[in-house]
Order: structure tokens, then C-alpha cells, then sequence
């Protein structure tokens, strides 16, 4: 993979999944993006911040990122995101989100995309 892209939204980005969706056992919904497709709009309804309102546009950004060799992020698929360090044996997991079911999709995505590592 190479770094090029320019665009700090999406420089490293590996792959994802439709709206971050992330269900439970049961099937209900815990995480999903659907819904917020009004962020597509570049300029804000008068009442936002022009820079509160670039945030979320690039907060939509979601999936599996390479910050660098051996260091990964899923962002969008919680609130906050999930950083990745890949080490000899296995790797390292900062801030594994904010709930089982998120947590357990980020490392799924990113298991889909690097292989499968011991945590």
C-alpha cells in the first residue's frame, strides 16, 4: 500500500464496510453511519459552525486506515477510533471502542484485511 493520497480523510485507507453498519447477536443494530447522508452537503444549514460541520463530514470517513508501517485505525465504526499496532508476534489494541460488538467489528475488518493476529 502506498501513502500518496494527499487528502488527510482518506490517506491510508484500506477498505470498509457499508455505513459501518455493526449488529448484535440478535441482530439490532448497536453502530451505523445510515442516517447522516445530510453531511453530504458541503455547505452547513446557518444554524452550524462551518467547522464544526467539516468535522462530521470527515468523521463520515470510515474503515480500516494505515497511519503508517505496522500502524493501523478503524475510525467510524464508534465513537472513537481503534489504533492497531502490529508487533513480531501479534499485535497491540489502543482504545478498543466503546462496546463488545464495535470492538469486535473493527478487529474483524482489520483481520479481513492484515490476516489474523493474536491481540
Amino acid at each position: 500500500m502506498t501513502m500518496q493520497n494527499l487528502d488527510p480523510t482518506t490517506r491510508g485507507f484500506v477498505a470498509t464496510w457499508p455505513n459501518a453498519e455493526i449488529r448484535d447477536a440478535t441482530g439490532r443494530v448497536v453502530w451505523t453511519l445510515a442516517g447522516y447522508e445530510f453531511l453530504e452537503a458541503e455547505e452547513p444549514a446557518p444554524t452550524v459552525h462551518p467547522g464544526l460541520w467539516q468535522q462530521a463530514r470527515r468523521n463520515m470517513t470510515h474503515g480500516l486506515f494505515e497511519v503508517c508501517e505496522r500502524i493501523y485505525q478503524v475510525r467510524g465504526f464508534d465513537l472513537a477510533n481503534m489504533t492497531i499496532v502490529e508487533g513480531e508476534r501479534g499485535v497491540i489494541v489502543i482504545d478498543p471502542l466503546t462496546c463488545a460488538e464495535t470492538a469486535a467489528a473493527a478487529l474483524k475488518l482489520y483481520r479481513e484485511q492484515r490476516g489474523a493476529r493474536p491481540v
